[in-house]
């Protein structure tokens, strides 16, 4: 399956290139053979690049291969909006005539460079400047201990060649600044690449909760390795690595992601030792899917990652629709809820232009 994602990705990349090549061509007016296999070469050299760049920074760990990685991950961003500058370019090209207002070549140019400029440094913004996102969640019996306490949600950090010591630190200070009484991880923490993580320790020093820290495994997670995982994570952690815990009242309940298919999230909560419906509960699940099994397991408040929001406009829209609605967001149906976070870090280009990444607040009051 993820072969077959990453060579539908790579030929869609490919085509991207293509139709750029092509449409950079007409806008500009290149009509030398010469200058149109200059720029077909300036842009098949951005394509391999990110081929390259992804080798080069899963064998050396340095800062010409962090750099190389991370701008050629900016130019693949750049190419979707890109995209959207194109269909914004024709739209004015075609309506604008017919509006009575025809707009001419240089402004054409214009829009179509400027808005990619615009859009793609606002993209960098969001995704290096994460905000706190809150909300407030009603739990049935929920134990006097928890009342009114704040916890925090922290997911997809993707610590590794781009988001590093200087980032985490900037996270650690803003959940510290937030004083919460317990503070869930849910997953990809990590990239999925091994990188110099000698840092870690460092602003990890600095991260506490008065009922504890947990943590649970995301798919990233298992690309870089459960096990590699739990060395670099402090033990100040607790890793719910398929397991439940019980504090002061509240069951908080950690499962790893899987690729299973057939993976059964109800009876994988309804088999943990010593769950009980009838308490009140917490599940940490990377991704948001198989919500109705979590709902039948009688679970209060799930809170996941995963999706990104899509990360990249518009492909919040299509992660939508795979999650079935529940991509993003706060979701309260009967006594269940569910937080989907689009999460702290990024996946691929650091751009952001479907959300900033956040960090999740979540107040705690008794149904």
């Amino acid at each position: 399956m993820q072969l077959i994602f990453f060579s539908f990705s790579f030929l869609v990349v490919l085509a991207g290139h293509f139709f750029l090549w092509f449409f950079l061509v007409k806008l500009l007016g290149i009509t030398s053979f010469n200058y149109q296999v200059i720029l077909g070469s300036l842009l098949f050299f951005f394509f391999v690049s990110a081929i390259i760049s992804s080798f080069f920074i899963h064998q050396w760990d340095n800062l010409f291969t962090r750099w190389y990685y991370i701008l050629s991950g900016f130019w693949i961003g750049s190419l979707v909006n890109f995209g959207l500058m194109l269909i914004l370019v024709l739209i004015l090209k075609f309506i604008g005539p017919a509006l009575g207002w025809p707009v001419p070549v240089f402004y054409l140019r214009l829009v179509f460079f400027s808005g990619t400029i615009l859009l793609s440094l606002w993209g960098a913004y969001n995704a290096w400047q994460p905000r706190v996102t809150e909300y407030t969640v009603s739990i049935k019996d929920l134990p006097a201990a928890w009342q009114g306490k704040t916890v925090v949600q922290i997911s997809d950090v993707h610590l590794g060649p781009v988001y590093r010591q200087h980032f985490f630190s900037r996270i650690v200070a803003q959940v510290k600044a937030l004083q919460p009484e317990a503070v869930f991880i849910t997953g990809d923490l990590f990239d999925g690449m091994e990188a110099d993580f000698s840092w870690l320790s460092q602003p990890f020093s600095e991260l506490s909760a008065p009922r504890g820290l947990y943590y649970s495994f995301g798919n990233h997670d298992l690309y870089l390795g459960f096990e590699r995982a739990k060395e670099l994570l402090p033990e100040s952690i607790e890793v719910l690595d398929n397991r439940l815990m019980v504090v002061d009242g509240l069951q908080i309940i950690g499962l790893n992601y899987s690729f299973n298919k057939d993976f059964d999230l109800e009876k994988a909560i309804l088999e943990q030792v010593g769950y009980s419906p009838a308490q009140p509960s917490i599940l940490l699940f990377h991704e948001p899917k198989n919500i109705v099994l979590a709902k039948n397991a009688e679970i209060d408040l799930q809170l996941s990652g995963h999706t990104h929001r899509g990360q990249l406009f518009p492909i919040n829209w299509l992660v939508k629709a795979i999650y079935r609605g529940y991509g993003y967001g706060l979701f309260q149906e009967g006594d269940f809820s569910l937080i989907v976070t689009n999460g702290v870090g990024t996946w691929g280009p650091p751009l952001r232009t479907s959300g900033r990444g956040e960090i999740v607040k979540i107040t705690l009051q008794k149904k």
